[in-house]
């Protein structure tokens, strides 16, 4: 339409990404609107006593008024804010709010459109950024470890004539009393610990007991078939049982069976049932596995600095409806840690201010990296295909023990496949900064379950 050359627009910076456009179209060119509107109406009106397209303009324009007042408003509001946007480099994120329209045939057409911006930003480097790689080290001490715990297992517990060692499992059967009466008379719900027949109880030597601290140190050397009087202190700190806390117990124990715990030898046999041929197969298997896990995790490692980095380069301002987006989100999953935390409602209410303000940092950066991540992937021509979003769904079905084609269907009803797509996507950009990353690699952190960190007993 050529009526719109002659629009004014006047912008006003109402926020870093707000602006107000004011728009202004001379009468005489609103009039040219409705004349051709009009003239394209004429074409296709059927009037009676007139060949279709031939029936006179005015008698025309008085029998579709409305519609023609309506299309000629509608298209002059959108040509206009199209060319106000096209003119002036501006990039809305949302529908704009439209208001105060002045329109009538024969006067200027006067509105106001308030838009949402993209930000405009310089993209910082993201290739070069530099991160901490962990060496890796597999030591054979980690491959033995990691062999026990495929043996565990497989233990076998056989059953023994013998007495009781640590280590052991004991099967037995016991009744307890605290001043000749049973528990019960303390606390209704401890029948548990009040009488046991055939009860399996793992054998410490020391305090640390599955059961109550300092019962199971009692029944070494115990044999199969023998009685026993075990006494225990319940400790002041029995969650499972308050009521009995600091009580004096006497319990009268029956032995019924002795279990050694067999771990099955480390053969080549033991290697076939893992599907290695021998024992030096299986160790280069698992010293593989091990290997892969910790590259995973240093990789994991690095991404996570990489991105920081990036983010510490940018800090232009961003629209007020993504950063509240954001904030909404971030608080809501600090809230949701904070009650699996015990946390009550008041204690929640009560610290409302400190979680926006940790909040606030968090959801300005997930809203900068809202739009920097598209740019990378777009000038890196990074693409999502289409297997990658099926395969997605179908982890995250088999996760929620979902059936994936309802899953699928749910997720599309809820139209929620592309922020799945965008979620690969953020991935996808992630790995590429990490994979251009400057990379130093440093000493792995100090794990503590070597030998030397054992002083402690």
């Amino acid at each position: 339409m050529g009526f719109i050359v002659n629009v004014k627009v006047e912008i006003i910076e109402l926020a870093p990404c707000k602006k107000q456009l004011r728009f202004e179209l001379p009468a005489e060119d609103v009039d040219a609107a409705f004349a051709e509107v009009t003239r394209t109406f004429r074409k296709q009106a059927n009037l009676p006593g007139y060949r279709k397209g031939k029936a006179p303009e005015a008698k025309v324009a008085a029998q579709f008024a409305g519609k023609i007042e309506d299309q000629v408003r509608e298209q002059l509001l959108n040509d206009c804010y199209r060319k106000g946007l096209e003119d002036n480099e501006i990039r809305p994120l949302l529908q704009p709010e439209v208001e105060e329209v002045n329109f009538k045939r024969g006067e200027a057409l006067n509105f106001l459109a308030t838009v949402e911006t993209a930000p405009d930003f310089e993209m910082p480097e993201y290739k070069g950024l530099p991160a901490k790689k962990p060496k890796l080290e597999v030591s054979d001490a980690d491959v033995d470890n990691a062999l026990d715990k495929l043996r565990e297992g497989r233990a076998e517990y056989k059953e023994q004539e013998r007495g009781t060692q640590a280590g052991d499992y004991v099967v037995v059967s016991f009744t307890g009393t605290s001043d000749g009466k049973p528990l019960t008379d303390f606390s209704p719900t401890a029948r548990g610990m009040t009488k046991q027949e055939n009860f399996p109880l793992h054998v410490h030597a020391d305090e640390h007991d599955h059961f109550i601290p300092g019962f199971t140190k009692q029944l070494i050397d115990a044999k199969p078939g023998e009685e026993r009087t075990v006494t225990v202190t319940i400790p002041d700190e029995f969650p499972s049982q308050p009521k009995l806390q600091g009580l004096n117990v006497i319990y009268e124990v029956k032995v019924m069976q002795v279990k050694e715990k067999v771990m099955p030898e480390l053969t080549d046999e033991f290697a076939k049932s893992w599907e290695a041929e021998s024992v030096e197969k299986l160790r280069e298997g698992v010293r593989d596995d091990l290997k892969s896990n910790q590259e995973g995790e240093a990789m994991r490692v690095v991404r996570a600095q990489v991105h920081e980095e990036l983010m510490k380069k940018v800090s232009f301002d961003v629209p007020e409806p993504v950063q509240q987006n954001e904030l909404r989100v971030v608080v809501e999953s600090m809230v949701r840690t904070r009650r699996a935390g015990g946390a009550s409602e008041e204690d929640i209410e009560k610290a409302k201010e400190q979680i926006t303000a940790e909040a606030n940092p968090i959801a300005m950066d997930r809203a900068r990296w809202f739009f920097i991540h598209p740019r990378i992937a777009q000038a890196e021509k990074l693409e999502v295909a289409r297997e990658e979003v099926l395969r997605a769904i179908a982890m995250q079905a088999q996760q929620m023990g979902k059936d994936p084609q309802q899953h699928m269907k749910e997720l599309a009803d809820n139209n929620q496949i592309s922020a799945i797509q965008n979620q690969i996507m953020e991935q996808k950009v992630v790995e590429f900064i990490a994979e251009h990353a400057e990379i130093e690699l440093v000493d792995p952190p100090e794990t503590t379950d070597h030998d030397h960190g054992h002083s402690h007993g």
